[in-house]
């Protein structure tokens, strides 16, 4: 096993440069993961671990025959002493343990739906990595088909993204593309998109969604475009009852998903 003492080694160097650098990670065939349970999810998610760092002096949990370093798939693991690991660490609490993982493509194609009845987030022009994990993490707790990224303002290996998921970033299929790719996409599997928008809009409770179904979230700054007011079926929208008349996008994305999850569950056990 390797040992890694000194901060100024360049694979540290290289890690540090990942987290801090979106030009970096954009040329790079890897992608910075930190957390036994995000590392364990990405190995079950098919993802390649390439290599493995890790701490003993911080690495809090029991090895066992249902967890091990070995089991994530990779011989290639480095020993790091406690200073060099919290120079590459990117989390506030950290668990003595990050890796390099090979970078999967984001391609529409690629995506294969688990319900019978698809339900899809589509989100626009979202530049706040956190926001985009969070919808992740919401999108794994409503057991949604797929979270398709339309014109996106940031890269998806953003360490921001994959922190803030909590390992939704591993479990919910991610799709990119163009507006006209994503819409192409819908129509090809026969899936409805309906607008998140304020103006001349339903509110969400009144409308079925039971069938297949794609909700459209924008930027909360700009909201969506007209490309997909025009391209959706209708607007709807979660009614204000205070004063300042919007909330957080990706609150507004799990209202509406969870929405959908309890009719289609209403609807099954009828």
């Amino acid at each position: 096993m390797k040992n890694i003492s000194s901060l100024h080694n360049d694979t540290i160097k290289f890690i540090t440069g990942l987290i801090q650098k979106t030009s970096l990670r954009k040329k790079s065939d890897v992608f910075v993961v930190e957390g036994k349970r995000e590392l364990q999810l990405a190995h079950e998610g098919g993802f390649i671990i390439d290599k493995v760092f890790y701490c003993p002096a911080l690495f809090k949990f029991t090895f066992s025959k249902e967890w091990s370093l070995e089991n994530l798939g990779t011989n290639n693991i480095i020993l790091v002493t406690e200073t060099v690991y919290k120079k590459i660490s990117y989390r506030k609490k950290t668990e003595g343990i990050i890796a390099l993982v090979k970078k999967k493509t984001f391609d529409l194609d690629s995506i294969a739906f688990k319900n019978q009845f698809p339900l899809v987030l589509v989100v626009e022009n979202i530049e706040k990595p956190g926001n985009i994990g969070a919808m992740l993490r919401t999108a794994d707790a409503s057991n949604i088909d797929c979270l398709l990224v339309a014109n996106p303002k940031t890269d998806m290996y953003n360490p921001n993204i994959i922190r803030s998921s909590v390992g939704g970033f591993f479990t919910v299929p991610i799709g990119v593309g163009s507006n006209n790719d994503i819409l192409k996409f819908l129509k090809l599997k026969q899936i409805t998109p309906y607008a998140a928008s304020l103006n001349d809009s339903i509110s969400y409770e009144k409308i079925d969604f039971s069938t297949p179904t794609a909700f459209v979230v924008g930027a909360e700054a700009t909201g969506l475009s007209t490309f997909w007011i025009k391209e959706s079926k209708t607007n709807v929208k979660i009614p204000m009852l205070g004063t300042l008349g919007s909330m957080n996008v990706s609150v507004a994305a799990a209202i509406l998903l969870f929405e959908a999850t309890r009719q289609r569950n209403f609807y099954r056990d009828m």
